[in-house]
C-alpha cells in the first residue's frame, strides 16, 4: 500500500485530500487515522526498515 499513499512532507490543501481509496476493498478512508490505516491492510505485512546498533 505504501504506493497509494502521500509523499513524505505532503501538505493538504482541503480536508478530501486527506482520505484515499484503499486499493483493495475500495473504499475511501482518512490517512490521519492510524486505526483506519491498519484496517486497510488486510491482513499485508508491514514491511520493516532495518535498524543500526
Amino acid at each position: 500500500m505504501p504506493a497509494e499513499g502521500k509523499s513524505p512532507g505532503f501538505t493538504a490543501r482541503d480536508e478530501r485530500e486527506h482520505f484515499i481509496r484503499c486499493t483493495i476493498c475500495g473504499e475511501l478512508f482518512d490517512m490521519r487515522d492510524l486505526g483506519e490505516v491498519l484496517d486497510h491492510l488486510h491482513g499485508e505485512e508491514i514491511p520493516e526498515e532495518p535498524t543500526q546498533h
